[in-house]
């Protein structure tokens, strides 16, 4: 990981907290400002930038949600933004602990599932409360009495103010993180590519001669009328994902059509599973179907967070880039 991607990876993170009228001038802004700090600290210790050196110039500039603050300053919130992710996971893990050391005295007939209800099972949610007592108290004190950095690495420290205002903040280059998971995922892909063009041959080659594959047959008119293009679209996309993967400077001329391709993908697969026959086998329908359907809401969701992503982003001019 290089200088630029530590700041790029920082700015685009205070951008996704920032108002979409303020992102790309308050990130270029920004971007300038800091890549001139980091010149300059370079200068100050007579080595070239690097990414240990651009961590500490954005360390030191702040968080990114207190940046983000300074920007688009916001009235008082009893949870944070930043801290919603890990107060979720909190109620849900105290409500889930309470139900788990009481729903027991149910299975063992010592009470009534109405009874617990009405004691244990909705008392659970008196968790939720205190956590938002708990956060709303922190925030409060936050905003009266700002904390030093120093002071977090008291014990005390992380019960008030809670543990990930705690946490140094870390680059992450999204672009490298995605690009080696495609090229590890790119053998598998070339594989199910392959069994979804031929199922039965695929079978066949797997199992011992004889072997009845005739359950894995495609619907006729499936496998004459959408069958095709949606092999032309994997093929295209394994294809798209290789030459991204392995050439880093075509990632980013191929990222617009690589998206649209992905979309028009996952809405013919939703197609497919709604409005088609795909295997004969009833059987087999039904159950491929229902994976489908999980790896299509796993999809929908990657598609949502990069779109999100990239709105997000800070587009740098070419002419800076």
């Amino acid at each position: 990981m290089d200088a630029q991607v530590v700041i790029d990876s920082y700015i685009n993170n205070i951008a996704a907290r920032l108002p979409r009228k303020l992102r790309n001038d308050v990130g270029l802004e920004l971007r300038t400002l800091l890549i001139e700090q980091l010149t300059a600290a370079a200068d100050d210790v007579g080595r070239p930038p690097d990414d240990k050196l651009a961590i500490e110039v954005v360390r030191s500039f702040g968080r990114p949600e207190e940046v983000a603050a300074r920007y688009s300053p916001r009235g008082f919130q009893v949870i944070e933004p930043e801290h919603a992710p890990a107060f979720v996971k909190l109620s849900v893990a105290c409500v889930a602990i309470q139900w788990a050391l009481t729903l027991p005295a149910v299975f063992a007939s010592r009470t009534t599932i109405g009874e617990w209800w009405l004691g244990w099972g909705l008392g659970a949610f008196a968790w939720v409360g205190l956590l938002v007592v708990w956060f709303g108290l922190a925030t409060w004190i936050r905003q009266r009495s700002p904390v030093d950095p120093q002071s977090l690495s008291r014990p005390w420290t992380h019960f008030i103010f809670w543990l990930p205002l705690a946490a140094d903040w870390r680059p992450f280059d999204y672009d490298a993180f995605e690009r080696r998971v495609e090229l590890g995922a790119l053998p598998l892909g070339v594989v199910l590519t392959i069994f979804f063009i031929a199922p039965t041959w695929f079978l066949e080659l797997l199992t011992p001669a004889g072997t009845d594959t005739s359950w894995a047959l495609y619907d006729e008119h499936f496998r004459q009328s959408l069958l095709p293009a949606l092999i032309v679209l994997m093929v295209v996309r394994l294809a798209l994902c290789a030459a991204a993967g392995i050439k880093v400077q075509l990632r980013a001329r191929l990222e617009g059509i690589r998206f649209a391709l992905w979309v028009c993908f996952v809405g013919l697969l939703y197609w497919t599973v709604f409005g088609w026959v795909i295997f004969g086998n009833p059987v087999v329908d039904a159950l491929f179907k229902a994976w489908l359907l999980i790896f299509l809401l796993v999809n929908t969701i990657q598609i949502v967070v990069s779109f999100r992503r990239a709105r997000t982003r800070v587009r740098v001019p070419k002419i800076l880039a």
